[in-house]
């Protein structure tokens, strides 16, 4: 479902790519989120997912 969202809202995205977002993603939550008690929401969780794909963009640009 995660990566239907995400497919709908980036275009198509490859297995390596998702497994790194999702990767990068489950590490913000567990540093940002869950170390200080907070919940994530599925619209956060897919908000953040969006972020660590951009963020992987812009380090194969480079």
């Amino acid at each position: 479902m995660l990566r239907k969202l995400l497919e709908q809202t980036l275009g198509p995205i490859s297995n390596s790519e998702f497994h790194q977002i999702l990767d990068l993603a489950t590490t913000d939550i567990k540093t940002n989120r869950v170390a200080f008690g907070k919940r994530t929401s599925f619209k956060e969780v897919v908000e953040i997912a969006i972020g660590c794909h951009i963020a992987l963009q812009r380090g194969k640009v480079a």
